[in-house]
């Protein structure tokens, strides 16, 4: 599994890559590398279809507060994918499942109640993702 850090240091690497950020010598790291004509391609093309675009894209839709609560309760970004979505929305059902918290009564009700919360956040995410 990639971590926070492995993310943030990717897309650090595709900003200065694709020229959105002034590149500068710190702490020992040299950035200020120019990249070959073969990066040029690669970075057109990533300006084309950036993260930048797509929350763009989505920040023309109103974003509700249900919406930000769906989001945060399957623990990802706006920027998230359809994929990407799928798959938290597979992990937390498996974590949250109630057959696995059979030991008392009291875990297999929590555990219903946050799946049919992890359900209508699958639904109503993939219902804002397709209305774009």
């Amino acid at each position: 599994m990639e971590s926070l850090y492995d993310k943030i240091g990717d897309l650090l690497k595709e900003t200065l890559d694709a020229g959105y950020v002034k590149p500068q010598k710190t702490a020992g790291y040299d950035f200020t590398e120019k990249p070959d004509n073969d990066k040029k391609e690669e970075t057109h093309a990533f300006k084309e279809n950036s993260k930048e675009q797509v929350l763009q894209k989505k920040s023309r839709k109103k974003i509700t507060k249900e919406l930000q609560r769906a989001y945060r309760l399957l623990e990802i970004t706006f920027s998230a994918t359809e994929e990407d979505v799928k798959k938290a929305y597979k992990e937390k059902l498996k974590y949250y499942h109630p057959d696995f918290h059979k030991k008392t009564k009291i875990l297999q009700k929590v555990a219903a109640d946050k799946t049919r919360q992890v359900i209508e956040s699958y639904n109503l995410i993939m219902k804002y993702l397709s209305e774009e």
